[in-house]
């Protein structure tokens, strides 16, 4: 049985999801944590990767765009995957984002800490973690629009860092483009400049591609967005852009300029390094405290998407009546789903408490597995109808752009399994969890009466 007079206030506005949606995809965090990883692994080899991570970003949002058009919900990819997939396809993916919660939003709270203890070594890592999540937990907890108020004035202090990184790096380059892509080098085991091998250079593209890709949180947002069928597409496909620009751009720009290369790549933490070499270390300290912000600006973003994927877990009924009822409560002035955001914190803070690279091992197959049932549920849909329809956003060319992400999600994949540390743990793990959800489906949801299948509002689209 439905569960009823529990819906979000619908006062978003296109820009505001926008906000929301850059929070959650962090340019700086993407540039401080896996850009970093790459420039150590690729060397100047990174410029030509980040390139490349913009052509997957785009193919990663415009496949997000059409489907989120056509059914912008708040459990996410979930509604429509099930919709045009069926409902199994449609519970794997709710298992995915489901499980990853909790050590998401863990991953989050401890870079925090990291990041906090550079600039104040006493500072307890355990205390700054937990901290950073309750701030965020209660932000995530006010109006929607106050929260994406919030977002926003943190995102602003974000992308005046990753454009500071842009100025630095292109003030007086010392290498030019063509050099970095067709001639890529590193830091050999002598200590001097080497070519990238080609095995670093796969790898170190499949986390670029990573770092750039996003955008699909907005759908999250769909049903507190005004008019959502017809403005959803736009800001996913917006958001996806203005996130791989600002990511990519950077990263460029700090290897086109950096002057003394070998110093650069032998440093743990190579872009604050260059900061520091063209600014002065009291720079470099601004721009860690920039980069504090940006991370704490995904924490909040990150709590208040999934509080919505929570609070439609209790709609659609995946549970104990008593535990949907509750997960599915929103609160009556702020339109918020409390108590599915209390929920979400309190799985987050167990999950801090889990060491960082069990964290990274639920988390890093997330991107094959949702890419791959995404792709594959736009390319059905717009056969059968069900998405690029009349009011909705449909992308241009199609097949080609869920074609290319069902060979990316297949790349993805490869890239993972060829990763002993953390790719293949996540991909076994999470392969292992979407087993166990698609038990839960066949042999508790589905004997239901009636079965399972995600709910979908009667909401005519408009032709406008």
């Amino acid at each position: 049985m439905a569960l009823a007079g529990n819906q979000l206030h619908r006062k978003l506005s296109s820009f505001g999801v926008l906000l929301l949606t850059l929070s959650c995809l962090s340019p700086v965090y993407s540039i401080y944590g896996i850009g970093s990883d790459v420039v150590l692994h690729a060397g100047t080899g990174a410029a030509g990767l980040f390139i490349c991570g913009i052509g997957a970003a785009v193919v990663w949002a415009v496949v997000y765009a059409e489907l989120a058009s056509a059914y912008p919900y708040a459990g996410g990819d979930y509604v429509g995957v099930g919709a045009i997939l069926g409902p199994w396809a449609g519970f794997a993916s709710l298992t995915v984002w489901t499980v990853t919660a909790g050590p998401a939003t863990a991953f989050l709270a401890k870079t925090i800490a990291i990041y906090v203890n550079e600039l104040v070594p006493t500072a307890s890592p355990l205390l700054v973690t937990f901290g950073a999540l309750g701030a965020a937990t209660a932000v995530a907890l006010l109006a929607v629009r106050t929260s994406a108020f919030v977002t926003g004035v943190f995102l602003g202090v974000e992308m005046l860092a990753a454009l500071a990184l842009v100025v630095a790096g292109l003030w007086h380059p010392a290498r030019t483009i063509t050099d970095v892509v067709l001639l890529p080098v590193t830091l050999g085991a002598s200590g001097t400049m080497v070519p990238v091998a080609i095995g670093a250079m796969a790898l170190s593209g499949v986390s670029a591609a990573y770092a750039t890709c996003g955008g699909n949180q907005a759908i999250a947002f769909g049903e507190e967005l005004t008019e959502p069928h017809r403005h959803m597409g736009g800001v996913i496909l917006l958001a996806g852009l203005i996130g791989a620009f600002a990511t990519a751009l950077p990263i460029v720009a700090v290897v086109l300029g950096v002057r003394d290369l070998p110093s650069f790549l032998k440093s743990s933490a190579p872009l604050s390094e260059f900061v520091a070499s063209v600014a002065g270390r009291a720079a470099g300290h601004a721009l860690s405290v920039a980069v504090i912000l940006a991370i704490f600006n995904a924490l909040i973003a990150q709590m208040m998407f999934l509080a919505r994927l929570f609070f439609s877990l209790g709609r659609d009924e995946i549970f104990h009546p008593a535990v949907n009822a509750v997960l599915a409560r929103v609160h009556s002035s702020s339109g918020a789903p409390r108590i599915a955001t209390w929920v979400v914190g309190a799985i987050s803070a167990a999950c801090c408490l889990l060491r960082t690279h069990m964290l990274v091992a639920f988390i890093s197959g997330l991107t094959v597995y949702v890419l791959l049932l995404v792709s594959f549920a736009v390319l059905v849909g717009r056969s059968r109808r069900l998405t690029g329809q009349p009011g909705y956003w449909r992308s241009a060319l199609f097949p080609l752009a869920p074609i290319l992400g069902l060979l990316l999600a297949v790349a993805f994949g490869v890239a993972d399994l060829l990763d002993e540390d953390a790719g293949r743990p996540s991909i076994l793990i999470l392969g292992a969890m979407i087993g166990a959800g698609l038990l839960w489906y066949y042999c508790v949801l589905r004997r239901r009466a009636g079965g399972w299948t995600p709910k979908i509002e009667s909401q005519a689209p408009s032709n406008a």
